[in-house]
């Protein structure tokens, strides 16, 4: 799979599936986030990546996890990751984050990047997808929310969303 997604701006990306050959290339691109953007996406100061984390994160064989990549069109740089992990304790159920390089934020590359991941877990057969955000991170709680997400917990500074894939809209 390699689509072509075009942004609110009229800016196309490449969208295809994370492989294992992209370890050097997310490496990177997480080094090339904020500490802002790190601290948001993964609950705490993440100066780097260790090696079973990047080992973790490239583990998708595309059923029970999927995590899918847009590429810039001009640089070729990872700009965005949206994946899925099934959840071990809910077999109908995954957990999804999305990560969005700094200067590509707010272009709508991580609303489409969701939704084609919907998509994804529907044809996987997920009943539920699940997110965890930080409760400061407005920006992806809003985007899970216009998305159809609703929130189910918070506490502890995390907001904990569930979208229903079998009522909500294709």
């Amino acid at each position: 799979m390699h689509d072509l997604l075009t942004l609110r701006d009229g800016t196309v990306v490449l969208v295809r599936p994370l492989e294992r050959r992209d370890r050097a290339a997310l490496e990177a691109a997480i080094a090339r986030l904020s500490p802002t953007t790190r601290l948001l996406r993964f609950a705490g100061p993440k100066p780097r990546m260790t090696k079973a984390e990047l080992d973790y994160l490239l583990d998708v064989d595309h059923h029970g996890h999927e995590a899918l990549l847009a590429i810039d069109p001009v640089t070729r740089d990872g700009i965005a990751v949206a994946r899925y992990v099934a959840l071990r304790d809910e077999p109908d159920a995954a957990e999804i984050a999305v990560t969005v390089a700094d200067d590509w934020q707010g272009r709508g590359v991580g609303t489409a990047l969701t939704d084609l991941l919907i998509a994804r877990a529907r044809e996987e057969g997920f009943g539920h997808l699940r997110a965890i955000a930080m409760g400061e991170n407005r920006r992806a709680v809003r985007m899970l929310r216009r998305g159809g997400f609703r929130s189910v917990s918070a506490g502890g500074g995390l907001v904990e969303l569930d979208l229903d894939l079998l009522l909500s809209p294709s």
